[in-house]
Order: C-alpha cells, then structure tokens, then sequence
C-alpha cells in the first residue's frame, strides 16, 4: 500500500508543469536611473544592465550597443595578434626547414652566391682579354699621328670602350648583389641562432613534450 501511494505520489508530480524561472533585469534609463523589470525592455538593451538569477546574483550583463561594439573589436584585436603568432610559428618551422642547423645555414649562403660569383668571375676575363685588345690597338694608333685614325679603327676603339663599361657594369652589379645577400643572411643568423638552441633544448633528454 505505502509502494503505490508513493508511485503515485511520483507521477503525479511528473505530471505537473515545471515552475518557469522568475527573470529579474535590472536595467539602466535614459536618465541613468535603475529599474528593476520582469522583462528585457528597450531601454535595457539601448543603455545597458545586467539579468540576475533567483538569487540576486548577475547571471549576465547586457552590453550598450557600444559596449559590443568595443569588445566586438578587442576580440578581432585578439584574433589578429593570434593569427600573427600563428603566421610567425609557421615562419619558423619554414626556417628550420631550410637551415636546420649552422652548416645548412652556411651552404645555402655560398649557394646563392655562386651565380653572382660565376658572373663576376666570367666579367672580369673578358674585362681582361678587353684590356689586352685595347693594347693592341693602342698600338696601332702609334702609325696615324694626329689622332687622324682610320674609320674601322675608331670603330674598333669604340666599341672596345662600350664593352669595357658594359664588364665593369656587369662586376659592380653583382658584387652589390653578393652584398644583398650576405646583408639578408645577417639579418636572419640571430633569429636563428634561437631557433637552433630552443630546438636543441626541445631535443635534449628529459626535455619536456
């Protein structure tokens, strides 16, 4: 008797409609003023208040329009200096990559400079078969007193000045490069010589996961 008074008693409560939870805004006017309201006014979401629960705690605020504007943009600051670690970690591990230690580091520094080497090298031997050409025709020039030289040996000085210019263009450009490139090698040895020694420490035994 007392097991069906008692399941009787449970579904009968089952049965019943839950109590609705009492809302409680407190929310500020026009004038500044607080008001307390049973409901989510206007006025609440135009100036600003907070909902409280049954007993008396905030259970939110309810931000101004400018409110959420500001934390609207603090989070896309956040979301912005995230993503700039994101892009810089992702350096990184490109870095290491490509010089994951001293020696890589350093041939790849004499790699990129064989090209601008190999050209100056190739310059600076026709610059001398110029040289010994110029010679040549200096000499010549030795049987037309005056300066009065024929057209074909003007012609063969001229063209022996352009030239000239044109292998020592050719070495001052690439010696410049040689030096851009040494120049962005400096630049990136410091960072990394971090990097090499945090990932030595990372690989160390007992080095934490």
């Amino acid at each position: 008797m007392q097991l069906r008074s008692a399941l009787f008693l449970f579904l009968l409560a089952a049965s019943l409609p839950a109590v609705a939870r009492a809302e409680i805004f407190v929310c500020r006017t026009a004038s500044g003023a607080t008001v307390t309201t049973d409901h989510l006014s206007s006025e609440c979401l135009r100036y600003g208040g907070k909902e409280l629960n049954p007993d008396g705690s905030v259970r939110r605020l309810i931000l101004t329009p400018a409110q959420r504007a500001e934390q609207e943009a603090a989070a896309q600051q956040q979301r912005k200096v995230q993503e700039l670690q994101r892009q810089k970690q992702r350096e990184d591990r490109a870095l290491l990559l490509r010089f994951p230690d001293r020696a890589a580091f350093e041939a790849a520094q004499q790699s990129d400079l064989q090209t601008p080497r190999s050209l100056i090298d190739s310059a600076r031997k026709r610059l001398a078969r110029l040289v010994a050409q110029r010679k040549e025709l200096d000499q010549e020039a030795q049987f037309y007193p005056g300066g009065n030289y024929p057209l074909e040996l003007r012609s063969k000085f001229e063209e022996n000045k352009l030239l000239t210019k044109q292998e020592q263009s050719m070495i001052v450009g690439q010696e410049q490069a040689m030096a851009r490139i040494r120049a962005q090698y400096a630049q990136q040895l410091p960072h990394l010589r971090t990097l090499w020694a945090r990932q030595t420490a990372d690989q160390a035994p007992g080095a934490q996961p």
